[in-house]
């Protein structure tokens, strides 16, 4: 693995929660001062690829990028944007049984308020 690619790695790993690409920038640029944007987008693209992270596309085109790669769903919130994981356990079993088609795979995003966002509201 390059060092710019165990940058990009390491930021994720270390991440609180997801990261869109400029911010994954912003931090391996601290690593790895000659770090440019298109090397951070393509390391990420084989760092997908290869199974180590996992991309989360969103309705309105804003890519986010997980350090878990094993297949979860997500919540983002409508107020500030924070993607947080959710555990709903096995739901293509579930969908499974409810269609007719094979389910290949999923992605889920449920749009809520962050606990923060939602004590602000409830506040005011």
């Amino acid at each position: 693995m390059t060092t710019k690619r165990a940058a990009i790695l390491q930021v994720l790993r270390e991440s609180e929660g997801h990261l869109q690409p400029d911010e994954i920038y912003r931090r391996a640029k601290e690593l790895y001062p000659g770090m440019v944007l298109a090397t951070v987008y393509n390391n990420l693209h084989a760092l997908c690829e290869a199974g180590l992270i996992r991309r989360v596309r969103t309705a309105d085109g804003a890519d986010f990028y997980d350090k878990t790669p094993t297949p979860h769903e997500h919540a983002i919130c409508t107020s500030c944007g924070l993607m947080l994981d959710l555990e709903l356990g096995d739901l293509l079993q579930e969908f499974a049984t409810k269609t007719d088609l094979p389910i290949l795979s999923y992605d889920l995003i449920v749009h809520t308020q962050c606990p923060k966002c939602h004590a602000e509201k409830a506040e005011a």
